[in-house]
């Protein structure tokens, strides 16, 4: 247990310094991004990426399934994201952006 006196990790040093740093990391790439201009379809794609990141915390994730089954199902809802889209069976199109994307959630690798 990493709450036990005596455990060999330090939680609260290591919340504390991804609090630290999350901050000054985010502002930063916000910064450089925030005037980027995308089109109506990476739009669409957010949407849909979004709406299937809602269905895999509803139905797989443990925690959420849990927590419907006795909780506040309020509380469950607001942390999905405030808009979605969801399709069946959406496939992107040859060679773009998506596609690419797909192929490296399909077959993740280490990356350390």
């Amino acid at each position: 247990d990493l709450d036990a006196a005596g455990a060999a990790f330090d939680v609260q040093a290591y919340t504390e310094d991804v609090a630290r740093g999350i901050l000054p990391s985010w502002t930063a790439v916000a910064q450089r991004r925030r005037a980027q201009q995308f089109t109506d379809e990476q739009r669409n794609w957010q949407l849909l990426r979004r709406g299937r990141y809602l269905e895999f915390n509803l139905l797989y994730d443990r925690g959420v399934k849990f927590g419907l089954d006795g909780g506040r199902v309020e509380s469950i809802m607001v942390s999905a994201p405030p808009l979605i889209a969801w399709k069946y069976n959406v496939v992107p199109a040859e060679d773009s952006e998506e596609e690419k994307l797909v192929k490296v959630l399909q077959q993740p690798r280490e990356w350390v």
